[in-house]
C-alpha cells in the first residue's frame, strides 16, 4: 500500500474518530421492506463491510418524509420512528465490528421511479430520460408539481426531523444527498429550477 500510506491510519472526521480512511460510499439497493423498514438482510450487508475493515459506512439514501420523498419501491426510510427503530440493530452490528455509520438523507424530488404519487420539485420540469427498470420504474418520468412555499417549509422540516430520528437511532452522523439530480440538486440546477421567488 505504498501508494496510500495513510489508508489504514485513524482519522478524525470533525469530532467523529474513524479507525481508518476506508469509506463505503452510499449505493442504492432497494432491499428494505415495502413500508421502508430496514431488515436483517440489510444488517448482514452493512455489518460485512465493517467486519471487512471499512472504518466508515454511508448508507444508501433514506427518504426523510412519508409525503413525497421516496424515490424507489423498497427504498429504506427514516420518516417514522418505526423506520428509525429498524436501523438500531444495523447500527449496533456495524459498531460491534468496529465501524461507524452515517445515514444519507435523500429526497427524490422529481426523480420518482414509480407512479404512487405525483412528484414535487422546484419547478414543473420533466426529468430527462426514462425511469430505471432495475429499480421498478418504467417509461418516462412524470412531470412534477412545482412546490409551494408551504411544501418547501414542510420538506425542510422533514429533513430536520429525519436527522433527529437518525440521532435517536444511534447513527454517527448524517449526510445530505445534494447531487445526482435529486431534490436539492434540482434547486441548484438552472434547468430544473425556474422559480422567480427566494428559492429560484
Amino acid at each position: 500500500m505504498k501508494q496510500y500510506p495513510k489508508l489504514f491510519n485513524g482519522y478524525m472526521l470533525g469530532t467523529l474518530p474513524l479507525p481508518n480512511r476506508a469509506v463505503l460510499a452510499p449505493m442504492t439497493r432497494t432491499s428494505a421492506e415495502p413500508n421502508g423498514v430496514a431488515n436483517d438482510r440489510m444488517a448482514r450487508y452493512y455489518s460485512r463491510f465493517a467486519k471487512g475493515g471499512f472504518g466508515l459506512i454511508i448508507t444508501e439514501g433514506l427518504y426523510p418524509d412519508e409525503e413525497f420523498s421516496r424515490s424507489y419501491h423498497h427504498q429504506p426510510g427514516i420518516a417514522s420512528i418505526a423506520q428509525a427503530d429498524s436501523w438500531i440493530p444495523i447500527i449496533q452490528a456495524v459498531h460491534r465490528e468496529g465501524g461507524k455509520i452515517i445515514a444519507q438523507l435523500m429526497h427524490a424530488g422529481a426523480l420518482v421511479q414509480h407512479h404512487a404519487f405525483t412528484p414535487i420539485a422546484p419547478s414543473a420540469v420533466q426529468p430527462v430520460g426514462t425511469m430505471l427498470e432495475d429499480h421498478g420504474g418504467s417509461g418516462e418520468f412524470a412531470v412534477p408539481k412545482a412546490m409551494t412555499l408551504a411544501e418547501i417549509r414542510r420538506t425542510i422540516e422533514g429533513f430536520k426531523q429525519a436527522a433527529l430520528r437518525a440521532k435517536y437511532a444511534g447513527f454517527d452522523g448524517v449526510e445530505i444527498h445534494a447531487a445526482n439530480g435529486y431534490l436539492l440538486d434540482q434547486f441548484i440546477t438552472d434547468y430544473t429550477n425556474r422559480r422567480t421567488d427566494d428559492y429560484g
